[in-house]
């Protein structure tokens, strides 16, 4: 069996109760889950972990949004306090926030006990 390559991510199952998935257009969420999934999942030289290097076009080549899209769920997702962006030459740079709680298992509560 071959290792799947660059690892994965975590989806919590409250994520079907949010409003990027529940009340928002599908390429929202569609958008939310790209960055998620761009985001480093560890630091490195340039950029923090929950942290990316994006352009609009990568986006919308992924994702099939438009940039009308992509611009409408960028100001939602940061005035719902779910990612923040800085202007980088030719791009810039998302910050997911609270990558860290989501991204990490250790947070999730297991209904199981050890044995």
């Amino acid at each position: 069996m071959t290792s799947i390559h660059e690892g994965a991510t975590i989806w919590a199952r409250q994520t079907l109760e949010s409003e990027v998935f529940s009340n928002k257009p599908d390429k929202w969420f569609k958008i939310w889950f790209y960055l998620i999934n761009k985001a480093n999942y560890k630091d490195n030289q340039k950029f923090k972990r929950g942290q990316a290097f994006i352009k609009y076009e990568w986006i919308e080549e992924s994702t099939k949004a438009t940039k009308h899209q992509i611009d409408h769920f960028m100001r939602w997702a940061k005035e719902a306090s779910m990612l923040a962006t800085q202007k980088a030459t030719r791009g810039m740079v998302v910050t997911i926030l609270n990558y860290d709680r989501f991204q990490t298992l250790d947070n999730y509560k297991s209904d199981t006990e050890s044995e």
